[in-house]
């Protein structure tokens, strides 16, 4: 077998120059690791917050969508109520002036109607206040006997 060859004395110098700033670089890094986990947890915590707002806001947003489409239900609801009302309010003009006109014919007819009797109760007092009306009493009675 072979022997083991001697090592050089400089590659072991290196080769523990190394491993030690090895070493320092690790401490160097467990340093940063401590300062920065406060940091970490921070940033973990400041998270979980926006997770829990982002939540509250999803909640808020569906139910806002749902208060949407409610009140666009309702307003259609209430559109279809307002054409309705409308058309029964042109309806109601329409017969309003129907009435009216009807009405306007019956106080002509009326006015017709008092003209005429009028014109007949004149008559009658010409016709009861004639002499002949006067002499004939006499034969109306005898008619009515």
């Amino acid at each position: 077998m072979p022997s083991a060859l001697p090592e050089p004395p400089d590659l072991v110098i290196r080769l523990r120059q190394q491993l030690i700033l090895a070493q320092v670089r690790i401490m160097e890094l467990e340093d940063v690791r401590e300062s920065l986990t406060p940091q970490l947890a921070g940033v973990e915590q400041l998270l979980r917050q926006a997770q829990t707002l982002a939540d509250a806001k999803t909640g808020e947003a569906a139910h806002l969508e749902r208060v949407l489409a409610d009140l666009q239900v309702q307003f259609t609801r209430l559109n279809e109520a307002h054409q309705q009302a409308a058309q029964d309010l042109v309806a109601m003009r329409a017969a309003r002036a129907e009435a009216n006109a009807q009405l306007a014919r019956q106080a002509e007819a009326a006015a017709a109607l008092t003209a005429t009797g009028q014109h007949l109760e004149a008559e009658l007092r010409a016709i009861r206040s004639s002499r002949s009306w006067r002499w004939t009493a006499w034969l109306r009675s005898l008619a009515g006997k």
